[in-house]
């Protein structure tokens, strides 16, 4: 292991057998990690992988985050691993390759947009139901 990385072992369906063994450097993103594994060990057949930490023990150091037991939250894929650990670590991940459907958000014009924009015309409809008296 050299300096300024951390040692990924993953393991997949059974958890006795390594599939693989990642040196991954501290300032990766750990969705480029996941990326990479999902490339190198299922083809691409997947396009989302989750990491369950099955390391025995949990690291803690002063000021970071952690990987805490169980399957890591999506909400920290853009995070480095710099951010979570120092160098020299060994972790065991077992991967759980999934497909998640991509949505797109659609915004509707909702509320008093319906009211102002009204047919072809971008003059300005007063109403006076939006602008209540003051007293």
């Amino acid at each position: 292991m050299t300096n300024k990385t951390v040692s990924i072992k993953i393991f997949t369906d059974n958890t006795d057998v390594c599939k693989e063994t990642y040196e991954c450097n501290l300032n990766e993103k750990i969705i480029d990690i996941k990326n990479k594994i999902l490339k190198n060990l299922f083809n691409e057949k997947f396009n989302y992988l989750d990491l369950e930490n099955i390391t025995e023990r949990v690291y803690k150091d002063y000021g970071k985050l952690f990987f805490d037991i169980g399957v890591l939250p999506a909400t920290i894929d853009n995070y480095r691993l710099s951010e979570f650990t120092i160098e020299n670590r060994t972790f065991l991940f077992k991967a759980i390759p999934s497909n998640v459907e991509i949505k797109k958000a659609v915004k509707h014009n909702t509320g008093i947009l319906k009211k102002i924009i009204k047919g072809d015309s971008n003059d300005f409809v007063y109403d006076k139901d939006d602008f209540p008296p003051l007293a």
